[in-house]
């Protein structure tokens, strides 16, 4: 058993915070396991990916006909040719016609038609190998059900059912290159997935699901482009209520593109830039942050959609950030930086502007356990969230370590942040998974040392404190339950 604030053994896997304090574990049968159980802490296996099994579809039926057999026939011929030039490929590149070719190629490719340097350097746009990797995780605003983008170009959709989670998939050919996912926060079932060419909207309907995981039965998607925006960075639906309007932006463009889906129009609005890596509305609907791949960033008033420039250190862009729940504090993190700021909005936009403020910088640091080992945490920031729904927790991951920096978030002044801290560290999660056999008796056991978290989001339905859902680079999901006296219960308990 490990209860501390510190950092815990390798063979020691964190599966909860209660009331401030990390529970770290090596096995089911611990004592820190058994207070947990004994205490009704709600503990939620961890999700493996699993490859979906090829099935054809039972609502179609294509006979043979003429021109699908002249395209079997010209595909034939292809792929013929294409066995051919592979095989020749090798003395072809060797000869000096093609080395001057080549070179004019890649004069003319890098001058006129290659993509930015954004596009190249921010890892969402960059192609990931592993076997297994999820890219994005999503929380549904009302029940608890996670929606995940994975390399395969598909979004797996997973629900908690008793002890284990049920798997649908949605698959279309024009998901190509997933970026970012969102759900509508006043809708029952509705995803907005950011691709390569535009987004996709799918409208899904309640139905049964197994484990295992099988294609959607029951989805339909829209298709939303705007000329000119291509490589989508980011999404984010107006959480106000009755407003059916979705803000995309891309990393090749600075025009923000607001779709209402109601009224079936798209309105863009264009701005002077370079493009845009992300965008985070406010929950209240009134704010909507604009994150700049280049120069500046933009906070817009959505009241009358104006906007004011923030200005972004050379060469830099925000590579994360989240609203806290006061709709008034934006914290965020720049691009290949460990500083952590908090962007506090006061009164009118327009007139006092924003105040800035570098909360902490979790550098780089090697930390030893009691055992003596040394191991490194902190240093450039990948991801960060905050709890949704009370905004009392604060989850950090890190570019070059696999441990997460858990901190308390206060609700402070900006004028006593001399005084106060707004952040106050917990400690630091190690990855654990929890699985459950057919009895329902629970396993855990901590992850291996290489293994690196990608992800992370809260969910905003979790009603004893906050649940944290990790995505790690071997395709798995853990959850990690935080319980703690929230301020609202603190409020209708004493006042």
């Amino acid at each position: 058993m490990n209860h501390s604030n510190t950092l815990s053994e390798e063979n020691f896997g964190t599966v909860a915070e209660c009331s401030g304090t990390l529970v770290h574990i090596d096995n089911e049968n611990s004592h820190a396991m058994r207070e947990l159980l004994d205490n009704n802490t709600p503990l939620y296996p961890s999700i493996k990916y699993e490859n979906l099994m090829p099935s054809q579809a039972d609502f179609t039926s294509d006979p043979p006909t003429k021109a699908s057999f002249y395209a079997s026939f010209c595909q034939d011929i292809k792929n013929k040719l294409e066995k051919q030039i592979e095989e020749k490929r090798p003395a072809i590149e060797a000869t000096p016609v093609y080395k001057q070719g080549k070179q004019f190629y890649d004069c003319i490719y890098n001058r006129y038609l290659k993509s930015p340097d954004t596009l190249l350097q921010h890892d969402i746009f960059q192609a990931k190998k592993e076997a297994g990797l999820f890219k994005f995780i999503a929380w549904h605003p009302h029940q608890e059900i996670l929606a995940t983008a994975h390399e395969d170009n598909q979004v797996y959709i997973y629900e908690k059912k008793d002890t284990a989670w049920t798997c649908l998939v949605l698959s279309h050919s024009k998901m190509e290159q997933i970026t970012s996912l969102e759900w509508k926060s006043k809708a029952s079932g509705t995803l907005a997935v950011a691709c390569k060419d535009g987004v996709c909207v799918w409208t899904l309907e309640k139905t049964t699901a197994e484990k295992q995981p099988r294609y959607h039965p029951s989805a339909s998607m829209r298709y939303l482009t705007h000329p000119g925006q291509e490589y989508i960075s980011s999404l984010a639906w107006d959480p106000t209520p009755g407003s059916h309007l979705l803000a995309a932006v891309s990393a090749v463009s600075n025009t923000l593109v607001i779709h209402d889906l109601l009224l079936n129009r798209t309105i863009p609005l264009k701005r002077y830039g370079n493009g845009n890596i992300l965008l985070r509305w406010s929950p209240n609907g009134k704010w909507l942050f604009e994150g700049g791949s280049a120069g500046t960033s933009r906070m817009w008033d959505t009241g009358n959609w104006t906007s004011k420039q923030i200005k972004n250190p050379p060469g830099l862009w925000i590579q994360a950030a989240c609203w806290s729940p006061d709709n008034r504090t934006l914290l965020y993190s720049m691009c290949g930086k460990s500083d952590i700021h908090a962007l506090f909005l006061s009164g009118d936009m327009v007139k006092s502007g924003f105040i800035d403020v570098k909360l902490c910088s979790p550098s780089l640091t090697t930390l030893t356990t009691e055992s003596g080992i040394k191991t490194e945490v902190g240093g450039v920031i990948r991801d960060m969230s905050i709890d949704k729904r009370n905004g009392q927790r604060l989850a950090i991951v890190f570019e070059d370590s696999n441990l997460i920096a858990l901190y308390t978030v206060k609700q402070v002044s900006p004028l006593n942040l001399i005084e106060e801290h707004m952040l106050l560290e917990i400690g630091y999660i190690r990855g654990s998974t929890i699985s459950s056999d057919e009895n329902g008796t629970l396993r855990v056991s901590a992850l291996k040392e290489n293994i690196k978290p990608l992800n992370l989001s809260f969910s905003s339905t979790f009603k004893d404190g906050a649940l944290l859902a990790i995505t790690w680079d071997t395709g798995l999901i853990t959850f990690v339950p935080h319980i703690f006296l929230t301020d609202e219960a603190i409020r209708k308990r004493f006042m």
